[in-house]
């Protein structure tokens, strides 16, 4: 099983920082942000499972962070939290595409049952990639060339699965290909359900 990365973002550091110890016990990959913008450069650079941001922060809130994650792909799941949530705020959160609210204080328990959810929801395309990678080291490392793409391009399973994680421009566009190639498989022959949903969502 590989590690969920979380990506807390409060801009009070110990409220951060108490999320994140609860969290790492539980052997969660976690990383910090006390800004919507120091959020969203980490995100630029490395894929998160699950993204647990606060609402009201400085110039950019919790929210204008999910319509930048949502406008994305792959998608994160973004968990939005606030000291002043009502429920008109719970209805625009799940309307801009949040997976849950929660209203401070956020005890432990709500917590873990909350980021569990939602890292049970993992992308499948990427989680599936990266089992892939771990179950065949060695054609891992094979290079495949994709013909359905345009322009056709060739690329090892490692290699996409790392700019993947990355978040990278090239590793955005080879999730993209990977959409792709599930609609392809879709013509030829069986696939998981899970990751058929994520291609029609994409």
């Amino acid at each position: 099983m590989n590690e969920v990365k979380v990506l807390i973002v409060d801009d009070k550091e110990d409220i951060a920082q108490g999320f994140e110890r609860t969290l790492k016990r539980e052997g969660y990959h976690v990383e910090l942000a006390y800004s919507g913008e120091e959020a969203w450069e980490k995100y630029q650079r490395q894929y998160f499972d699950v993204v647990l941001s606060d609402w009201k922060m400085g110039k950019m809130n919790g929210m204008d962070l999910l319509e930048k994650i949502d406008g994305s792909a792959p998608r994160s799941r973004v968990i939005m939290i606030t000291a002043f949530g009502d429920e008109d705020s719970a209805i625009e959160a799940h309307h801009r595409h949040a997976f849950d609210y929660l209203k401070k204080p956020v005890d432990n328990e709500t917590l873990l049952d909350t980021v569990g959810k939602a890292a049970a929801l993992r992308d499948p395309i990427i989680e599936a990639l990266e089992e892939w990678v771990e179950r065949h080291p060695e054609e891992a490392d094979e290079q495949t060339h994709v013909d359905f793409c345009d322009p056709p391009r060739s690329w090892s399973a490692r290699e996409m699965l790392a700019e993947i994680q990355a978040n990278t421009p090239r590793g955005r566009e080879e999730y993209k290909d990977m959409v792709k190639l599930t609609f392809y498989l879709m013509t030829h022959g069986n696939i998981e359900s899970g990751v058929l949903e994520c291609a029609r969502n994409t």
